[in-house]
Order: structure tokens, then C-alpha cells, then sequence
């Protein structure tokens, strides 16, 4: 018997972000035979979802007539639930205000690093989640999120210890896992962006993403002096000031060796990444954190900050660090740029590379999301 499974895909029509990336991921890998899986994705734009997943002729949309979330959690989609009667719904945090008990409902909680880490977030923004996360993970029948140490917090948090926490984590694009010229890259970086040698640190700029350290680490090491510039690719989530001050008074220092993109095609940022001298990921906490895993997959030598959900990238050995501390994030910097002058990374690069595509696959992803629902009694 076919079952039939809705898809609150209403993230594509904002600006890209992770639960875009997510949805895209998974459901753009999925094998579903409509005779055992049909899915229905829901978004305001249903031409741009049609053209994100045209690889998937078997998939049906549905247009929402709201853009408010609340009108849309509140009566929009309980009421396309209900018309439908659907077999399961698919939410990213947030469930449906009234729900179906005919339908089953799955919910993706990426994080709650709003809990263990307050002075990131604004109040309003914990108090709110707080309630709405819970209700969430109480709720739904099948609760799922990006990372073992996303499903430890979850539980502890929110005392739901008799609830198993489903593990679908986040992976690379295949684009990704392409062989790519690096020489060819560079070229293209240089030519349209007048970089050489550089540091990337691809990120949302907000203050648990510890950008104010890394640019201070730039400039006490005075890395433009080596040729070296730092390269910061991300929207800005929130305002920091200080940053900011501290950005234009190392650019007017470097002569302008510090560059901040806020946004770049997906084709033009594998290009950064392939080109770079180093890549760096310095993030204070994570749910899960995939620039790392996109630019070492690349083969570009790599470090990452060892808090949170990404000690379990224990693929990168020695090139995992402690990013509280600015000395620590110097230190590695430097001894990874030496590194790259004076040794073959080859081989170690290569490995960190596979181990990537190993584990780290959107098919397998996919595949054990399907089984969840096909397998559900």
C-alpha cells in the first residue's frame, strides 16, 4: 500500500540557509517508487521547488496560499493535512499548531544550542524555542536530527529519555565529492577575485561562529605580511559591531587583505574552497558543521574546531583545536600553513577526503529517512 508523505518545504523560498540545504539533500537523493512513496513538497513557490527537485519526475507540490509561518502552522497546512489525509508529515523544529491523528508526524531538530549556549541568543529567541522545540520533540511520532551529539542535548534537555532520537545527518553534495582542478580554480580566483594565498572561513557572521577571534588571530600573526589573506564568505545574522571595527582596522592595516562576501553561487564557492590555502572552521558550537566537511573534501587542507558536534569529525586528527582560545587557533594556523610549504599532504588529505565520502553521503541519508517511514507500524 502506498504511503503518502508531506514535506513543509516553505524554506525554499527564503535565502538559502541549513534546513534548505537539508531538505535538498535528502529528498533530491531519495529513491522513492511512487508505489510505495509519494511525495508532496509545499511551498509558496512551487515553480522554484519544481526546479530545485527536477531530477525527481514522481514528486507533486503544493502551493501555499500564506507567507506567514503562523497563518501556515496555525490553519494552512492542519487544513492541507486533513484534505489530503496524508499517511506523514515532515516539520523542520516547528510542528503544526493542531494535528491529525491520522497523520504521523516527523520533526528535524538540528540543535538546541539556544539552551546550552544562552549568550549566543537573544531572550526572546530561547524562551520561545524553548516551548515550541519541547512540544516538538514531545509531539511528534518520529523525531530526528543532524548529529550524535544533537540527539544527546535533545534529551537531556528536554527529559525525553523514552524517546529514541533518529540520526540523519547532513552530508555532502555530490558536486562535492567531484574531482576538481585546483589550478584551474586558482586562476579563476585570481582572476576574479585578485586573491592568491588565503584563509576561508565559510559562515552565517553571528558571535558563537567566533569570527572576532579568528580576525584577531590574522592580525597578531600579521599574515598579510606572508601574502596571506582571510577571506570571510557568509550572511551577517546579527550585528556585531566590534567585529566590523576590527575588520576595517586590520583591512586598512593588510592594505584591503581581508575580504567579506555575504553571498556566492554554489559553483564560485567550491571554487573558493578548492582554491584555498587553508580552510578554517573555528565555530564555538555546532549542531552539526558542514563547511569543513565541504572544503576538506576537496582535498583542501583543513582545521576545525573540536567543540560540540564536530569531535566527531575524528577524521582530522592533529587538525582539530580548541577554538576558546586564540592562542590555540594561532598555533594551528601557523603550523598548518608551514605545512603546507613544506610537506606533501597528499596522501593525508586523500584519506581525510574518502573517510568524507564514506560517511557522509545525502543517499545514505536518505535511504534510512525512507526506511523510517516505510518501516513505522
Amino acid at each position: 500500500m502506498t504511503k503518502t508523505l508531506f514535506v513543509d518545504a516553505h524554506t525554499f523560498d527564503e535565502s538559502h540557509q541549513g534546513i534548505r540545504t537539508f531538505l535538498k539533500g535528502i529528498y533530491k537523493a531519495i529513491d522513492a517508487c511512487p508505489s510505495e512513496l509519494q511525495i508532496y513538497l509545499a511551498a509558496n513557490n512551487i515553480d522554484n521547488l519544481k526546479k530545485e527537485f527536477n531530477s525527481q519526475p514522481n514528486f507533486k507540490f503544493i502551493k501555499l496560499k500564506s507567507k506567514n509561518k503562523y497563518i501556515r502552522l496555525t490553519y494552512e497546512i492542519p487544513k492541507i493535512i486533513k484534505g489530503y489525509k496524508f499517511d506523514f508529515a515532515h516539520f523542520n523544529y516547528y510542528l503544526p499548531l493542531f494535528l491529525n491523528k491520522k497523520c504521523k508526524y516527523i520533526v528535524t531538530i538540528h540543535d538546541v544550542l539556544f539552551i546550552d549556549f544562552p549568550q549566543y541568543f537573544p531572550l526572546k529567541y530561547r524562551l520561545v524555542n524553548t516551548i515550541l522545540f519541547k512540544r516538538s520533540a514531545l509531539k511528534a511520532n518520529i523525531v530526528t536530527t543532524v548529529s550524535n551529539y544533537s540527539a544527546e542535548r535533545i534529551i537531556e534537555n528536554f527529559k525525553i529519555s523514552n524517546k529514541k532520537i533518529e540520526v540523519l545527518p547532513n552530508a555532502i553534495s555530490k558536486k562535492y565529492a567531484l574531482t576538481q582542478n585546483k589550478e584551474s580554480d586558482r586562476n579563476f580566483i585570481k582572476t576574479n577575485y585578485n586573491l592568491n594565498k588565503y584563509i576561508i572561513y565559510v559562515s552565517r557572521i553571528e558571535p558563537r561562529k567566533n569570527h572576532f577571534k579568528l580576525v584577531q588571530a590574522y592580525e597578531e600573526l600579521s599574515l598579510w605580511k606572508q601574502g596571506v589573506s582571510l577571506v570571510l564568505i557568509g550572511q551577517e545574522s546579527f550585528k556585531d559591531d566590534e567585529l566590523d571595527k576590527l575588520i576595517n582596522k586590520v583591512s586598512k592595516v593588510s592594505n584591503g587583505m581581508i575580504l567579506k562576501i555575504k553571498d556566492v553561487s554554489n559553483d564560485d564557492l567550491i571554487k573558493f574552497y578548492n582554491a584555498a590555502t587553508l580552510a578554517i572552521f573555528p565555530s564555538l558550537c555546532e549542531g552539526f558543521g558542514i563547511p569543513p566537511i565541504e572544503s576538506a573534501v576537496l582535498k583542501t587542507s583543513t582545521i576545525c574546531s573540536d567543540s560540540t558536534a564536530m569531535k566527531d569529525f575524528t577524521f582530522f586528527k592533529d587538525r582539530l583545536f580548541d577554538a576558546k582560545s586564540i592562542d590555540t587557533i594561532k598555533t594551528t594556523i601557523t603550523k598548518f600553513l608551514e605545512k603546507e610549504k613544506h610537506s606533501d599532504q597528499h596522501n593525508e588529505l586523500t584519506e581525510i577526503a574518502n573517510s568524507i565520502k564514506e560517511k557522509y553521503t545525502w543517499d545514505q541519508t536518505a535511504q534510512k529517512l525512507k526506511n523510517l517511514i516505510l518501516n513505522d507500524k
